[in-house]
């Protein structure tokens, strides 16, 4: 097969908390009038990060569909291997055959054969395609789904997203790298309890759960601030 038929690849990430504070000393004013009164101190904004590479990795039912996605390209692939070893073994003939009329019927054969094969390929490249995109759409909408409950459950501001490392082996390597360097991504280099992906794979494992394993719905509240 000539293309790669499941891609899952993305990456994400949700926020950092900063607080806006305001601190209005009113001066008193002469002539002994009563001072106005102090503006409120706007509310500190709720701000989360996710890691999205790490939510993929870790959502088994997005995996589960994934693998299924393979096992599909693989039964296309083993019927073409099939057809390709009788090609071979055809052309094996024809270069051995002496009579003319046996070379011809050796030659109509591998096309035959041949088209069967074109016709495989054209097949799984429709369905794998439809299947596939069909797959990352189901997949963004119940990531976004279970980031927008979080936010609204426990009343979160903005949710950011960056790319990064899906795993701590991998930071150090060349390709992370580049992607956390790369314009318009979102680079916290420091974050302190602000990285909520670990609530995101919670939820959505146990809310779209994969084939080893079926549970209730609830959407986790964050823990408390320290």
């Amino acid at each position: 097969m000539k293309r790669n038929y499941t891609r899952f690849a993305a990456i994400a990430a949700i926020g950092s908390v900063l607080a806006f504070g305001s601190a209005v000393e009113a001066q008193a004013p002469t002539g002994g009038t009563t001072p106005p009164p102090a503006a409120a101190a706007p509310r500190a904004q709720r701000i989360v990060i996710v890691n999205i590479a790490k939510v993929l990795r870790d959502y088994q039912k997005a995996n589960d569909q994934g693998a299924e996605i393979t096992r599909k390209r693989q039964a296309y692939v083993s019927q073409v291997q099939v057809l390709r070893d009788k090609v071979v073994a055809v052309n094996a003939e024809f270069q051995k055959a002496p009579n003319p009329d046996v070379k011809k019927r050796l030659q109509e054969d591998a096309l035959v054969i041949q088209r069967q094969i074109e016709d495989i390929d054209r097949r799984a490249q429709v369905e794998l395609t439809q299947l596939s995109n069909d797959t990352i759409v189901r997949v963004y909408k119940e990531i976004k789904g279970v980031i927008f409950d979080i936010a609204k459950t426990n009343n979160l501001d903005m949710v950011l997203c960056y790319p990064a490392a899906s795993k701590e082996e991998d930071d150090n390597s060349p390709q992370v790298a580049q992607l956390m360097l790369q314009t318009p991504a979102l680079i916290p280099f420091y974050h302190s309890q602000m990285d909520i992906t670990h609530v995101v794979v919670a939820t959505l494992n146990q809310r779209y759960p994969g084939v080893q394993k079926a549970s209730g719905e609830t959407t986790p509240m964050l823990p408390p601030k320290k």
